[in-house]
């Protein structure tokens, strides 16, 4: 498959703004770089930004797989003539939260008081849509960070597998594909996996599935200094080791697979959980997007962002990995598996 991503800086709750920016960085890039691209995928909460709390999201909920995220999703992968995947933030109306599960959410429809209020269930989401404009994968995230924890759910049911069709550029019919969101890599609540809830890798590796696609906005604790200049073109070495340790189960494989990390960079204003004064904490993400292929106890980078850099991340063509293309990083240790 032929992959890229869109690493950016969304702006927080200035939808049309960061379409625009998309779209300005995808028309920056050469036509012919991106002819015969197989997959294109975007960060979590791509347009919307991420750092939000309830009442700020709340304008910029999404029906599901009908919003302004979809619909650009549609545009671009018919004209790119690719899948797209982007993240963004769902309201549902038809899924119920399960028992013990967060309440929820409570939308104002109009001055009637609590008459006026109706229950409605959000989920933090990526959808991916295909060449002719078709919805083929949604995913909703399972694992929620706390800044989530503020508007959205858990989904109702943990990972899934699809098997996505591609087109003749990568010579296959089809991809088993899990999708994944930021906080869905480390262990559930950071719990011991049980039977019932099996870990991403878990997942990756009972399913077969052939390529991961993890869309994310993960911080950095850098400082803001750490992002601009010269070192913004680095990529953020704590958070790829963070990501590279949490997919061990996948890198000590005997099988290789196809991994696509879509971050996002840049800063946020604080607007979770504010002080005394009404300001919140700021945020910093460590950017760092990266395409390749995991196992057989190495990493195989065929393409990696730098913390602090807008663009398209690629485009990497993952069977030229497989033919020893990209650059290896080698893990001690090789498990077989029974």
């Amino acid at each position: 498959m032929r992959i890229a991503t869109l690493q950016f800086s969304p702006k927080l709750g200035r939808v049309q703004e960061n379409i625009a920016r998309a779209d300005a960085l995808l028309a920056s890039v050469p036509a012919a770089s991106l002819s015969n691209l197989d997959l294109l995928v975007l960060p979590e909460l791509a347009f919307t930004g991420y750092n939000h709390t309830l009442s700020s999201i709340l304008p910029h909920l999404e029906p599901t797989s009908a919003g302004p995220s979809t619909q650009w999703a549609v545009r671009t992968a018919r004209r790119l003539g690719c899948l797209v995947c982007v993240g963004y933030p769902e309201i549902s109306s038809s899924n119920p939260p399960t028992p013990g599960s967060l309440r929820p959410t409570m939308i104002d429809l109009g001055p009637g008081g609590a008459e006026d209020h109706y229950p409605v269930t959000a989920y933090n989401s990526v959808v991916a849509v295909n060449a002719r404009g078709e919805v083929v994968a949604h995913y909703r995230k399972t694992n929620l960070y706390y800044t989530d924890e503020t508007w959205a759910q858990e989904a109702p049911e943990a990972f899934t597998a699809y098997d996505l069709a591609v087109s003749d550029h990568s010579g296959s019919s089809s991809v088993r594909t899990t999708f994944a969101i930021c906080m869905d890599l480390n262990p559930h609540h950071f719990l011991p996996r049980t039977a019932t809830r099996r870990s991403l890798t878990d997942h990756v590796l009972a399913t077969d599935s052939r390529l991961l696609v993890l869309s994310t906005a993960w911080l950095t604790h850098l400082p803001s200094s750490a992002l601009v200049g010269p070192e913004a073109a680095r990529p953020d070495d704590d958070t790829l080791i963070y990501w590279f340790n949490g997919l061990q189960p996948l890198i000590q494989d005997d099988e290789e697979r196809a991994c696509v990390f879509a971050n996002r960079c840049g800063e946020e204003a604080g607007k979770a959980h504010p002080n005394e004064d009404g300001e919140g904490d700021g945020v910093r993400y460590a950017g760092s997007s990266w395409i390749g292929v995991v196992g057989k106890g190495r990493v195989r980078l065929g393409r990696i962002m730098g913390k602090g850099v807008e663009g398209v991340c690629g485009v990497v063509d993952t069977e030229s990995l497989d033919a020893g293309g990209g650059w290896d990083l080698e893990f001690e240790g090789r498990r077989r598996r029974d």
